[in-house]
């Protein structure tokens, strides 16, 4: 009989296997619970924090709201009263205070007792916002609020810096040399008035003025044949003596008027006695009388002043409310299909915004586009700008192209960014079309531009200070764009008839804020 024997040990291993299972199982459930309790720990943190969070970007944004509100209703202030410089404070919603105002020239010169009713501003408002927690955000906001004139002269008045010389020999609208002395090249034409109302002007040989000659200091020729098809005016004297030249008007001087070897077919005039060197030379009368009172209309300082360079920002809502803005595709790629297209509602005029560029913009037309609105490119300071038209045709004779380099608004001056420097910008090629008129802006000047294929419209350009800039060959006309561009191309287009200067104030655009 066989017996089978229990064998104890295989038993005991057994049951401590059981054991250890079970405090395994244990130790698992413990971890869970742990892991469980800590993620809900971290996920209550969580909840708790963006509570927080949420709660603090409520105070914030109402604390900044509150500024903003503070620091609109001390521009309106400032507006309804240009010597405002404080509100009060305000205890409701929207809570803002020791809100402030100063104004100036430029955001340098932020001094002046008033805001400026005949010249461009800068108005900075700093103004503090509270939310319902007290938590509080101060913000300092810089406006320009500029002033234009109706028909402002544009064209070839628009010259501002260095020693000036044609390039061309042929120059259509007045022109105003606005600071030192100026030299008429032999051989060039000027169609229209020529002014120096800081300087003097000689008359070189075969220099032709088809319009009048005025100048702050003296006017004096230099070689034969000369050529005034209207009257000479000088605060200081004026002498006339090339040999074959001519005045078609009236000769008046300040101080004294020598003519000698050149006719004037009109009246001579100054305090001194006039010296006429040979008889017949002076057709009109000879007279010792001071200068008019009128002898200059505008008087010379109103022609400076409204000649001062213009500034154009590159915010978009310094451009007009009715603005369709695109963006393009590329910094230097064909524009051509965002210049044209159906209109966003609402809008009658497009606008190219490049000022996301930071190095070269290229503004390409090609393939004969059909322009059915006016359209404006805008460039920012700090990027080149170059400029290709092609043939382009419209729905209207009278279409605009405006190509704005924006330059640096809160100074007033002409500044070309270090970084464009005195390379300047580019005009590669204008086709010669009639039925678009076309405007460059830059305070660069035009390092490049093609010898013909003339276009129309304004040349508005400041001196990058490179010698080598050149004058693009156009024939000066008025171009609009409301609110910022209103240019004539002739001093006499720009005063009333008693010789006013016709002023516009534009409403104030924000130029930067922070925080």
């Amino acid at each position: 009989m066989l017996v089978k024997l229990l064998q104890p040990g295989r038993a005991r291993s057994r049951k401590s296997v059981d054991s250890d299972e079970s405090g395994a199982a244990l130790v698992a459930v413990v971890v869970v619970m742990m892991v469980g309790v800590i993620a809900a720990t971290v996920i209550a943190g969580s909840v708790i924090f963006a509570m927080q969070t949420n709660v603090q970007n409520k105070a914030t944004t109402q604390a900044f709201v509150s500024a903003e509100s503070g620091r609109d209703m001390m521009l309106q202030a400032v507006i309804a009263n240009p010597c405002a410089k404080s509100i009060p404070n305000s205890s409701t919603s929207p809570m803002y205070e020791n809100v402030s105002a100063v104004f100036g020239a430029d955001v340098d010169h932020l001094t002046d007792p008033c805001l400026s009713a005949s010249a461009s501003s800068v108005i900075r408002i700093t103004a503090t916002g509270k939310a319902a927690d007290g938590s509080q955000t101060t913000i300092v906001s810089d406006y320009q609020r500029a002033v234009t004139y109706q028909r402002q002269p544009g064209g070839t008045l628009a010259y501002f810096a260095g020693q000036f010389k044609l390039t061309q020999s042929s120059y259509q609208g007045d022109l105003v040399i606005r600071t030192g002395d100026y030299t008429c090249n032999s051989d060039t034409t000027i169609d229209g008035d020529l002014w120096a109302p800081k300087g003097s002007i000689i008359l070189s040989a075969k220099c032709h003025v088809t319009g009048n000659v005025y100048a702050k200091g003296t006017i004096s020729t230099s070689g034969a044949n000369a050529f005034v098809d209207k009257n000479v005016v000088a605060e200081g004297e004026i002498k006339l003596e090339s040999t074959g030249g001519t005045v078609a008007g009236n000769a008046m001087s300040g101080t004294k008027v020598t003519v000698k070897d050149m006719l004037v077919t009109g009246n001579v005039q100054s305090p001194l006695a006039p010296e006429v060197k040979s008889a017949g030379l002076v057709s009109g009368t000879v007279t010792t009388a001071p200068l008019p009172g009128d002898a200059f209309v505008p008087d010379l300082q109103a022609v400076y002043d409204m000649t001062t360079w213009v500034d154009f920002p590159s915010t978009r809502s310094a451009w007009g409310t009715d603005v369709d803005w695109r963006t393009p595709t590329s910094c230097s790629g064909d524009a051509t299909a965002k210049a044209t297209g159906v209109l966003a509602a609402g809008t009658s005029r497009i606008g190219l915004d490049y000022t996301g560029c930071t190095s070269a913009v290229k503004i390409v037309l090609s393939g004969s586009p059909t322009l059915t609105s006016d359209v404006l490119f805008l460039v920012p300071p700090g990027a080149t700008m170059t400029v290709d038209i092609g043939t382009v045709t419209t729905d209207s004779p009278d279409r605009q192209l405006f190509f704005i380099h924006a330059d640096n608004v809160a100074n007033r001056a002409v500044t070309c960014p270090t970084a464009v420097g005195s390379g300047g910008d580019a005009l590669d090629q204008v086709a010669a079309t009639t039925n678009v008129k076309v405007m460059l802006y830059s305070p660069c000047g035009i390092k490049t531009a093609p010898k013909k294929d003339g276009f129309r419209g304004q040349y508005y350009s400041g001196d990058s200070g490179s010698t080598k800039l050149e004058q693009p060959d156009f024939s000066c006309e008025p171009m609009k764009w409301e609110p910022r561009i209103d240019l004539g191309c002739y001093l006499a287009e720009a005063p009333d008839g008693s010789g006013d200067i016709i002023t516009k104030l534009l409403p104030p655009s924000l130029l930067t804020q922070t925080e």
